[in-house]
């Protein structure tokens, strides 16, 4: 390593220990407000807990990622001042809805600002890898297709926020995977953004899975930051491959860019698309995402969050291989089905279960 690699490194490991150790230091503080202001999210039909329980661990999250971020990047500035705005906007609107209950609608419109905001930072998709013989997109596609993907990924890992560690261990998975591309390539500034929030959701991860006294939920303004976090840094890796001068470049970046982010865009597409043909809103509350079908399996939710984690691994793994042989849409193929027959074996088991205790079965 040069010296400005060993800096580097100095500063990711910096920034995670820093966000890490706010978030350890803040909890407790924040746990006991939670509890002596009755702020505590309450068992209901939709949850897997059992206890009230304080759900503002996404306050420790926010502060100890911006602080470790404003600590140690220092380049493309212009950038990251309009990312820290927009984090600064869904976070509040996650804690109003924490708090107080923001409606759908309003949640959503918060999400659509801080799309166009960074859409505005001219974070976006332009390349198509040449997919379906197209090489770029054009400026308005590039517009929508980044607001409407944005926006997806910070509802989808909301999604995903249902049990004990799995948004913690996944967003870690899929940030780190990001996080390595870009130190390897040199595009130090991310690789520290990630390794910000990647120290916070260690920290909160064992507040949240193994916690008694400070146990804790990160809340949506937890889950809407870490949401908006992976959806800008997918958009960053996804341009970054079409930068053949870089040492560490996919053929398949589409293909490798979706087992990255699997676990919370199938989730989302497999529940919308089932709430749908039922003549349901999409946004419905329910519990059949994948995670609460494991669950009512019998697996503890750590269990669950290590299967579900397991799948996310195989499939970058898969990816990665089949990077070597096949082209994208091969991968993706491979990916989906993949994933697709996880589904199907985790729904027989499912339904299986269920007939052996004299329970109704969704499909």
């Amino acid at each position: 390593m040069d010296n400005f690699s060993w800096i580097a490194l100095f500063s990711v490991l910096g920034a995670t220990l820093t966000s890490g150790i706010i978030v350890l230091w803040t909890i407790p503080t924040i746990n006991y407000i939670a509890r002596t202001k009755g702020l505590l999210n309450a068992p209901g039909e939709r949850t897997s807990h059992r206890y009230k329980t304080p759900n503002l661990a996404g306050i420790s999250i926010f502060f100890g990622t911006i602080v470790s971020c404003l600590f140690f990047i220092h380049s493309d500035l212009d950038i990251f001042r309009i990312v820290y705005l927009a984090s600064i906007i869904i976070f509040f609107a996650g804690l109003k809805d924490d708090i107080l209950i923001l409606t759908p609608w309003k949640k959503l419109l918060a999400q659509f600002v801080v799309a166009t905001l960074i859409v505005m930072a001219d974070v976006r998709f332009t390349q198509i890898f040449e997919l379906f013989g197209i090489d770029q997109f054009g400026e308005i596609v590039s517009f929508v297709i980044t607001i409407v993907f944005i926006v997806g990924i910070i509802n989808a890992v909301n999604l995903i926020d249902g049990i004990d560690g799995l948004v913690a261990s996944v967003g870690t998975l899929i940030l780190g995977c990001f996080g390595l591309f870009f130190f390897i390539n040199g595009i130090y500034t991310w690789a520290i953004y990630c390794a910000g929030m990647i120290g916070a959701l260690i920290a909160f991860f064992q507040y949240n899975v193994f916690g008694l006294r400070n146990k804790t939920f990160m809340g949506d303004s937890g889950s809407l930051l870490l949401g908006l976090s992976i959806a800008v840094t997918t958009i960053i890796f996804w341009e970054a491959n079409a930068d053949k001068s870089l040492p560490l470049t996919f053929v398949g970046a589409p293909a490798i860019t979706l087992a990255i982010i699997i676990v919370p865009v199938f989730d989302m597409a497999r529940v919308f698309a089932y709430r749908i043909i039922r003549g349901l809103s999409p946004f419905s509350a329910d519990r059949n995402h994948i995670h609460h079908r494991i669950v009512d399996m019998g697996f503890t939710h750590l269990q669950t969050s290590l299967i579900i984690l397991g799948l996310n691994m195989l499939a970058i793994a898969v990816a990665l291989l089949l990077d070597l042989f096949l082209g994208p849409l091969w991968i993706i193929a491979a990916i989906s089905a993949l994933t697709f027959l996880f589904v199907l074996a985790m729904n027989k088991v499912y339904k299986k279960k269920k007939k052996m205790m004299g329970g109704g079965v969704n499909s």
